[in-house]
């Protein structure tokens, strides 16, 4: 329940509570102040991303206290987001679930629960909000992990999560090097953490940043390495989260037989259908998630028929509005291939609208190089495209 809660694993612990506790589903509804279709699409997993009031109203109604799910404490209602931010109080509100007398352990869970709220939060937070108070978080779980030596080898685990972390914020701000750096320090950290799959997580995280920074030949070198390296009774997600990333490596490069290693991703998941999630890969991984990865691979390949289907498997999930911007982007592009302008454009000004709102500078960048493939074209779509982005310089993101 910890770990569903810090991931905001709300379909977990609504099944849990159903059958531990005996709870109906209406029964909970009451409990919470909520509807019965809406606890059911929690607990089935179609709603993903709960808005802060429904977490609290879940949490108050089941009495679960709201520092597991990232939460203050109960008086602060109108927490403002930048306070809560720029004062640490992230971290403060995950120590608080553990006990005042803590162990080597009780210190890990808290740090790395800190670590998931920040994860939860980067999903509808500008990333340059986030960039401090989560290199502080890094500072003190490095500076924690050195002192423990190689006594406590899973703090390094809590110093691997943060640092991919800390990377992936510099990415969506188009800071190339200090994400390589970052990437680097979680690779390093997840080797010293002597857990048997991080470190191939965290190297094939950097390969996949490498592919999409523009650099797919050593981002295709490094997923490789890491499949290599996965152990044979390694489970099916890791398996089939590799193929697909190399897959769209491939694509990047133009090797239609990606799509090939894309097909195998997905019959091993439906061999496997009620696989649960795997630390570190706690996200689910199904066909409509895997169908997001061939969309990306097809459109790379000038495949537009095939994108487009996909683009619609994928609709059937739930992301996060960086990705969805990032997504659109991409589609985008495969409309303007076929000739629908007006829908393409459309989406272009939704990625610019999302980038803008939550200062997403690597998803403004994808709207660039999207109007660039327009060249000189001039159609009243495109020119509301362009405004926006003259907007970018005139009056910022």
């Amino acid at each position: 329940m910890r770990a569903a809660l810090a991931a905001g694993d709300w379909a977990t612990v609504l099944t849990t509570v159903i059958a531990t506790v005996g709870l109906s589903q209406t029964a909970i509804a009451a409990r919470v102040g909520m509807s019965q279709p809406q606890i059911s699409r929690l607990a089935s997993g179609q709603t993903r991303d709960p808005s802060l009031r429904t977490i609290r109203a879940l949490c108050d109604g089941l009495q679960i206290p709201r520092q597991l799910a990232g939460l203050a404490n109960p008086q602060e209602d109108t927490t403002d987001r930048r306070h809560f931010l720029t004062t640490s109080l992230g971290v403060a509100a995950a120590a608080t679930a553990v006990p005042a007398t803590t162990g080597p352990a009780d210190a890990e869970r808290a740090l790395m629960l800190s670590a998931a709220v920040y994860r939860r939060v980067e999903q509808r937070t500008p990333a340059r909000m986030l960039t401090r108070p989560v290199s502080a978080h890094l500072t003190l779980t490095r500076q924690l992990a050195d002192r423990a030596g190689g006594n406590e080898r899973s703090l390094h685990a809590v110093v691997a999560e943060t640092a991919g972390l800390a990377a992936w914020l510099h990415a969506d701000l188009d800071e190339a090097e200090p994400a390589r750096r970052y990437y680097r320090l979680a690779v390093t950290a997840a080797r010293q953490s002597g857990h048997p799959l991080l470190p191939i997580y965290m190297q094939a995280s950097l390969g996949q940043y490498a592919v999409s920074a523009g650099d797919p030949k050593p981002g295709l070198t490094l997923i490789r390495d890491a499949a290599a390296r996965l152990p044979r009774l390694a489970p099916p997600i890791a398996r089939a989260w590799l193929d697909v990333l190399e897959g769209v490596a491939m694509a990047y490069l133009g090797d239609r037989d990606g799509m090939r290693l894309l097909a195998r991703a997905e019959q091993r998941i439906e061999a496997t259908p009620d696989a649960a999630p795997v630390w570190p890969w706690l996200m689910r991984f199904d066909a409509p998630k895997i169908a997001t990865y061939r969309a990306t691979a097809a459109a790379r390949l000038g495949l537009a028929r095939t994108a487009m289907s996909a683009y619609r498997v994928a609709s059937a999930i739930s992301r996060s509005p960086k990705q969805e911007a990032l997504a659109a982007v991409e589609q985008a592009s495969v409309l303007a291939s076929i000739g629908q302008l007006d829908e393409a454009c459309a989406l272009g000004c939704t990625a610019f609208d999302t980038a803008a709102r939550l200062g997403s500078e690597r998803t403004l960048q994808a709207v660039r190089r999207f109007r660039g493939t327009l060249a000189s074209n001039t159609a009243a779509p495109v020119r509301e495209l362009d405004q926006r982005l003259t907007a970018a310089y005139t009056t910022g993101l």
